[in-house]
Order: C-alpha cells, then sequence, then structure tokens
C-alpha cells in the first residue's frame, strides 16, 4: 500500500460509503439512487405504482366431456378386439350421451372441455359404426361356413 497524498485509500470496515462511486474519465457524473427505507419504497415518483400480483383463473370443469372423451377413444381401440367388441357398443353410447351432456355444459356454463366432450360424441359415433360393422361381417362369416360343414359331416 502507498501512502502517496493522490491515491485514494480504500474505505475502512462499517464506515459510510459515497452516494456516487467515482466516475471514468471522458464521460459524465451519474446520479445515485437516494438510499431508501424499507420495502415496498416510499415516497416512490409520479407514475411508479406496485402491480397488485397476477392469478391465474381456474376454469370451470367438464367432467362430462372428459368422461365421454375416454368412454370414446376406449371404445375406439376396443372394437377392433373380437369378443372384447361388445364392450365398445356399450362404451361407445356411453361416450355419446357423455359427449352429448358435456357440450351442453360447456356451451350454457362455459370453461374448458367442449374439445373433449365433441371427441367423445365422434369418437362413440365411430366405434358403434365400427362395432355393428365388424360384428355384422363375423356373424356372416359364421353363418356361410357353417351350412359347408353339415355338409362335409355327413
Amino acid at each position: 500500500m502507498s501512502d502517496a497524498p493522490g491515491t485514494p485509500q480504500p474505505p475502512v470496515w462499517g464506515s459510510p460509503q459515497p452516494d456516487n462511486p467515482p466516475q471514468a474519465p471522458g464521460f459524465p457524473a451519474q446520479q445515485g439512487y437516494p438510499p431508501q427505507q424499507g420495502y415496498p419504497p416510499q415516497g416512490a415518483p409520479y407514475g411508479y405504482y406496485q402491480q397488485p400480483p397476477q392469478y391465474a383463473v381456474a376454469q370451470p370443469g367438464n367432467g362430462l366431456g372428459i368422461a365421454g372423451g375416454v368412454c370414446g377413444i376406449v371404445a375406439v381401440v376396443l372394437c377392433w378386439i373380437p369378443f372384447v367388441d361388445y364392450i365398445s357398443i356399450i362404451l361407445g353410447a356411453l361416450a355419446i350421451i357423455f359427449g352429448a351432456l358435456g357440450i351442453r355444459h360447456a356451451t350454457a356454463h362455459g370453461g374448458g372441455g367442449k374439445g373433449m366432450a365433441i371427441t367423445g360424441v365422434v369418437t362413440g359415433i365411430v366405434a358403434v359404426v365400427i362395432t355393428i360393422l365388424f360384428l355384422a361381417v363375423v356373424y356372416t362369416a359364421i353363418n356361410s361356413v357353417t351350412p359347408t360343414l353339415g355338409v362335409l359331416g355327413h
């Protein structure tokens, strides 16, 4: 450490700091901010105000629409499996009913779930139609094979 007269000394621990730090040569002096007591700042400048916290507002749920969508999707998956496709007729019918009630609820009360309700109606109809066609094809195939088996057996 040099004790030359032009050399600035480091501040002593616990001593107050200057409001404005020394400026670099060639730049205009900047004003420091006044010290603030406590939080939130008191005496804020004109036009400054604290905004209240923003909270997300939850939309009302649509359980019927979601139930219809889930029933319809499961019905479409099950309609291709033999001996299980009977369940898809029941699930497809439930999907159509729950989906229609879910659409009505979403239209009357607002909120989400209308898309899932529409999905339930559409997939319910598709599952019921595919299941009926699949069962008709299987029934026709079994009936066309049965008389042939009777002739071969005698």
